[in-house]
């Protein structure tokens, strides 16, 4: 008990990353498509993105004890949450839907490295998992809506789409203790696929946010289907079955959706 008690109490409270995170915010903020124009405000969000990850992996190194490190893997979804916030900037006009991507993004940027920090130590329960997994919806999800418009160029939108659901696909699959070269190489395939089936989307009619849910669905199963063939699970065959009937389902409602543009 003590030595647990040791290894939580060397885990920083999320304090500073979460006040980084609301700075972060804000230079995003200053950022916005108004203020630069589209290109200027895709590329100065693109380096804020990388700055974060950068900053966010060098304070860990200089605070977290080694054996509580979060690692590269940490910055993946506060990296994902920069871009997530930019994408609303972007394409939403109105301030609380805004001001509740900004708060969505600090909380991720602030929190997910603590909770990081909770897995290599080996104190990650239910609770830890849950939150992890929902704030990696919270992130991918805006960019799914912003996928499903014609706001942002095709090749742009797809880019963008394909590098978020990498690095939420990594910290989802990290969070199922998958070596990272398997999470990696899986949730490149995760954003490649999912990045090329929002083309088709995009110029597709009918409610945004249903063609977003189904992407969102099909991202869900694609992920659990390429962590189920990337490990040795003994149930293996029920697993893949499990998440393909998310596939399925995303797949005849994009159909559907296809069909009816047609």
């Amino acid at each position: 008990m003590a030595g647990e008690a040791k290894l939580l109490a060397d885990i920083p409270a999320p304090l500073v990353h979460t006040a980084f995170g609301a700075a972060v915010c804000a230079v995003a903020i200053l950022m916005r498509p108004e203020a630069l124009g589209l290109q200027r405000s895709a590329i100065a969000s693109g380096c804020l993105a990388v700055f974060t990850g950068l900053a966010l992996v060098a304070y860990d190194f200089l605070v977290y004890p080694a054996e509580s490190r979060p690692g590269l893997e940490g910055a993946a979804l506060p990296v994902a949450a920069v871009a997530s916030f930019a994408t609303v900037l972007a394409g939403v006009t109105p301030i609380a839907v805004r001001l509740a991507a900004g708060v969505v993004a600090a909380i991720v940027i602030g929190g997910v490295p603590h909770l990081a920090g909770r897995r290599v130590t080996g104190r990650e329960g239910w609770a830890t998992r849950f939150g992890r997994d929902a704030a990696g919806v919270a992130v991918l999800a805006p960019v799914l809506v912003a996928a499903s418009s014609p706001v942002l160029p095709p090749l742009q939108r797809a880019g963008l789409v394909a590098a978020v659901a990498l690095l939420v696909s990594i910290d989802g699959l990290r969070t199922e203790r998958i070596g990272v070269i398997r999470a990696l190489l899986a949730s490149a395939v995760v954003g490649l696929i999912i990045g090329e089936v929002t083309l088709p989307v995009a110029t597709a009619t009918g409610n945004a946010g249903l063609r977003a849910a189904a992407l969102l669905v099909l991202w869900y199963g694609l992920r659990g289907e390429l962590g189920v063939l990337v490990t040795s699970r003994r149930n293996h065959w029920t697993s893949i079955a499990e998440y393909g009937i998310f596939v399925l389902a995303a797949a005849v409602a994009l159909g559907l959706i296809a069909a009816r543009n047609l």
